[in-house]
């Protein structure tokens, strides 16, 4: 439903042009929107599976730890 909404779109699009780190999830599902936030050249995307699921917290803290 959110996707539906574009303050929302507005939002995202500043918080992605912003100076912070953001951890999102997205659906793998093709959407405009989303699929255009995971073309980005500065979009690190990692599929979340049965086999690093547990493993992601950590290793993504691990990451924002670091300067």
């Amino acid at each position: 439903m959110e996707l539906a909404c574009t303050a929302f779109q507005d939002v995202v699009r500043c918080l992605f042009t912003s100076e912070i780190d953001i951890v999102a999830t997205v659906h793998v599902k093709s959407d405009p929107f989303t699929d255009a936030l995971k073309r980005r050249a500065d979009i690190e995307l990692v599929q979340v599976n049965r086999a690093n699921r547990d493993a992601l917290p950590e290793g993504l803290a691990a990451r924002f730890d670091t300067p």
